[in-house]
């Protein structure tokens, strides 16, 4: 089908990771220490991403794409929520051994 999504230029993309921060379906990841559309389904084509690029990588375009797909949101969420289950469960086994460091507090301040 043919809608609207982003297009990366690779070029201009500096690597600071924005995009990919600001992209809430996780159609954005860092490869190579720049930023790549990795599934078509992902990208819900309403550019979050857009506004946090402060190169001005990212733009749209019409073109033939994967159908968006709705569950791609919890998906992302779901593997979110295991990240950071997995942050809470390391610093939990660490304070029961003193031995949290400051970078495992900051980790749990931040989940």
């Amino acid at each position: 089908m043919i809608r609207k999504i982003i297009h990366i230029n690779e070029e201009k993309c500096n690597g600071c990771g924005a995009c990919a921060n600001a992209c809430h379906e996780g159609a954005i990841q860092m490869v190579d220490g720049k930023a790549r559309l990795m599934r078509d389904d992902f990208c819900d084509g309403l550019g979050d991403c857009l506004p946090a690029c402060p190169t001005n990588a990212i733009t749209f375009e019409e073109r033939e794409a994967d159908a968006y797909d709705d569950d791609a949101e919890s998906i992302i969420t779901n593997a979110r929520y295991e990240f950071i289950t997995s942050i809470i469960d390391n610093c939990q086994k660490k304070v029961s051994k003193g031995k949290l460091t400051i970078s495992d507090k900051i980790d749990k301040v931040v989940t």
